[in-house]
């Protein structure tokens, strides 16, 4: 008898640890959360798909696949304005030599923005869509590239076509994101659109009553992190020498941004977390693993691995993508849809 105990102690110790191997603790909000927040139900949200919000919800969803893809139409006749988005091919040469970085094929270009040298944008408003023109111009004499500080050159610039602000219709590019058909494709629209509207419909049932400092305080260094490395790094700046350029303290610096930027955020993660604890889910390291594996799949490029993903997104990133899904397909399978 007190072997048979021993044997079932046992397996039920591997069990245990086994279990505990795969549910790590969770990067983000690994507190007791029913002290930050007092969820609303999230069983039964009701969704009427006649109503304005549902209809609304539905063309964010199409706008935000449009964007993502630049589904706009195109113009392929008529001449450059102020304020198009054109598509053009150009070669920069300095005495009858193309420079390096002065070259580039279907690049779209926003006439206005000033992202090119003075004359360059100015120089194709009122050429035909089309066209291939000359472009005589001189960089500035503190461009910051010796070899074209002050220099005449010529671009040679083609404007292969326009993107207007009108969007396609869905038939016109619902192959591109893979659906097989139309209706597949509006299927899987109006579903998004669904849970859009359980998110936002639960989270404003949710009452937080204080944010974790520990969670707060590692979102604002991840922020900064990445904007340290996405913006600053490029520019030659520091974070020690933009705060400074600031006027602010550190303190006063990540205050403003955990004010701004990540407690807006939390706003929404918080009450995801909660439902999910609430419902007795856990996140696996197999869920993990298999997220990351679906991003670096979708990016269709073989040099990018799943752990490349982890690195440049963070585990903690990956994890909330996958509670965002579980606790949405939670409420999605016991919504009331009419």
């Amino acid at each position: 008898m007190k072997r048979i105990l021993s044997l079932i102690l046992t397996v039920l110790l591997l069990i245990t640890l086994v279990t505990g191997c795969n549910a790590p603790k969770r990067e983000l909000y690994s507190v007791k959360l029913s002290k930050y927040i007092t969820i609303g139900d999230y069983k039964g949200i009701e969704v009427d798909t006649s109503s304005n919000e549902y209809k609304n919800s539905y063309e964010d969803i199409l706008y935000a696949d449009v964007q993502a893809g630049n589904y706009f139409k195109t113009l392929t006749e008529g001449t450059v304005s102020e304020g198009d988005t054109v598509n053009i091919d150009y070669v920069g040469k300095k005495d009858g030599v193309a420079f390096n970085g002065g070259t580039a094929k279907g690049y779209d270009l926003k006439i206005g923005s000033g992202t090119f040298i003075d004359g360059f944008e100015e120089g194709i408003i009122g050429e035909a869509i089309g066209s291939t023109f000359d472009l005589n111009l001189t960089f500035p004499k503190n461009y910051g590239n010796e070899e074209l500080n002050g220099a005449k050159v010529v671009f040679t610039v083609t404007v292969n076509y326009v993107t207007t602000d009108d969007p396609l219709s869905p038939s016109e590019y619902y192959k591109d994101l893979n659906f097989k058909s139309l209706k597949e494709y509006e299927a899987d629209a109006r579903e998004r659109a669904i849970k859009n509207l359980l998110v936002q419909k639960f989270t404003e049932s949710c009452e937080i009553k204080k944010y974790p400092q520990d969670t707060s305080n590692f979102l604002c260094d991840k922020y900064i992190e990445a904007f340290e490395k996405e913006y600053l790094a490029s520019a030659g700046y520091t974070i020690d020498a933009y705060i400074e350029y600031l006027d602010k303290t550190e303190d006063e610096f990540r205050e403003e941004i955990i004010n701004n930027n990540i407690k807006p955020q939390m706003d929404t993660q918080m009450p995801l977390y909660a439902l999910l604890d609430d419902a007795d889910m856990e996140v696996t390291s197999d869920d993990i693993n298999a997220k990351a594996e679906e991003m670096a799949k979708a990016v269709n490029n073989s040099s990018v691995t799943t752990q490349k993903i982890k690195e440049y997104y963070g585990n903690y990133y990956i994890e909330y993508l996958v509670v965002n899904k579980k606790a949405v397909d939670y409420m999605y399978k016991y919504a009331k849809i009419k």
